[in-house]
């Protein structure tokens, strides 16, 4: 494995996300994020997507930590005929402020393996953000989250404002983290949630506009004024958490996604639900993939769902499935010691990068097995900025001028631990940490 290094820009804040209708030019072209509502991609919808990946972009898909596809390599004069099509299909706001603000986190399993069916609540919630012109105003980042408990619930998953089902009616309304985290504000029923969704964003740009450096996100706007003015303007539509009780959401086990093949037990159920439908869950290194290898899923199955794991669940797919997604190189156990390696595009799909990141993070997953066994993550990324995974891994490789800067229990460009080593120098350093190392730092 060589050093690739070739004249790059600064690691820089765009300041923006990708659309759609707000195309990023990056490394290879221009990269469109598709928004699927409730993270639900009919197969029909998955061929025409990858046929156009095919016809008019390099051909690779990139599955994002927000449950959204990323279409890349798009060249100018592709642009219009693709935002055609997905207009088609239903996947294109009206302006790209109304598609920008549709940062939706549906729970892949709703309405599956015991957890309730919030598609509609996300959908809802979906169209209200899209359609109301005030909460067009909220920073690019600014996350919803909507999540029905279950076998694969977002309990670890960090947002703004967190919806989380505690039946069928009620949800539980908090702000700023993970469920264990977030402040918790009361319940509020399903129907509400677009209403109550609105009073929030109102509510946030209003209270941070008091602040000489107002805050980006929620957590740290509720840090700094407390829940209590959240609540007040939501009083219409709030009811208070029983006291003295934490609410019980369904599924707080860490969710694991995989070998999830039959139906669960009927114990597992939401109450009056008698039939629910298998899955079968496939992930790709670095959430990429080809659009050949998606439009062959899609063979699989009638129904896609879009996680935040790097990852597809085929519902209720055909018998040899499994066969067909492991040929097409597709991960199906939550063992693969790829699935504790993260990476950005690197070289081959940023303007800032100068090593090939997939190829080093691969060469790692080959060569650090037993490091592996021990590490939660080990993050290679194409520069300080982190853009893969901004917060601190076990390992980190930093990538700049072609070399690398290894880190440990750090973010990206963090002060090194080893600095300067050549990718093979890099992955051989990795190797040879020991456990004891690891936890020692």
């Amino acid at each position: 494995m060589t050093s690739i290094v070739s004249p790059r820009n600064p690691p820089r804040r765009r300041g923006t996300c990708p659309g759609v209708l707000a195309p990023m030019e990056v490394g290879d072209g221009f990269l469109l994020r598709v928004r699927v509502p409730a993270g639900v991609l009919p197969a029909e919808h998955a061929r025409r997507i990858a046929e156009l990946g095919d016809r008019y972009g390099n051909g690779l898909v990139d599955l994002s930590h927000r449950g959204n596809l990323q279409l890349r390599g798009i060249p100018a004069d592709g642009l219009e005929p693709v935002t055609d099509a997905l207009r088609a299909m239903g996947y294109v706001a009206d302006d790209a402020a109304s598609e920008a603000v549709r940062n939706v986190l549906c729970a892949p399993t709703a309405g599956l393996g015991g957890a309730v069916d919030v598609r509609p609540v996300a959908r809802a919630l979906d169209a209200r953000l899209a359609g109301d012109p005030a909460l067009h105003r909220l920073p690019p980042k600014f996350g919803w989250l909507v999540c029905g408990g279950g076998t694969a619930h977002l309990g670890m998953s960090s947002t703004d404002v967190r919806f989380d089902a505690v039946d069928a009616e009620w949800l539980r309304v908090s702000l700023g983290g993970t469920l264990a985290e977030a402040a918790p504000l009361g319940l509020c029923r399903a129907t509400d949630v677009p209403e109550v969704a609105s009073a929030l964003g109102r509510a946030f740009l209003e209270l941070r506009a008091t602040f000489a450096e107002p805050p980006r996100r929620m957590a740290g706007l509720v840090a700094a004024v407390g829940g209590e003015p959240f609540q007040e303007r939501l009083s219409p539509w709030l009811s208070p958490l029983p006291p003295g009780e934490r609410v019980r959401v369904r599924g707080n086990r860490p969710p694991d996604i995989f070998g999830f093949a039959e139906p669960p037990h009927p114990d597992l159920l939401p109450r009056g639900e008698k039939e629910t439908k298998k899955w079968l869950a496939v992930a790709f290194p670095f959430g990429r993939l080809t659009c050949a290898t998606l439009a062959a899923l899609a063979g699989l199955t009638a129904e896609l769902r879009l996680t935040p794991w790097r990852a597809l669940l085929l519902v209720d797919p055909v018998p040899d499935a499994a066969h067909t997604a492991t040929a097409l190189g597709g991960i199906l156990a939550s063992g693969d010691r790829r699935l504790k390696l993260t990476a950005c595009s690197g070289i081959g799909g940023c303007d800032v990068g100068t090593t090939d990141t997939h190829a080093t993070a691969l060469a790692v997953a080959e060569r650090a097995g037993p490091l592996l066994d021990h590490a939660r993550m080990v993050h290679v990324s194409g520069c300080a900025k982190g853009c893969a995974h901004p917060g601190a891994a076990d390992v980190t490789l930093t990538a700049r001028d072609g070399v690398y800067d290894v880190a440990l229990n750090a973010k990206p460009g963090a002060p090194a631990w080893r600095a300067g080593l050549s990718p093979d120098d890099a992955v051989a350093c990795v190797a040879g940490l020991s456990a004891e190392e690891l936890s020692g730092a």
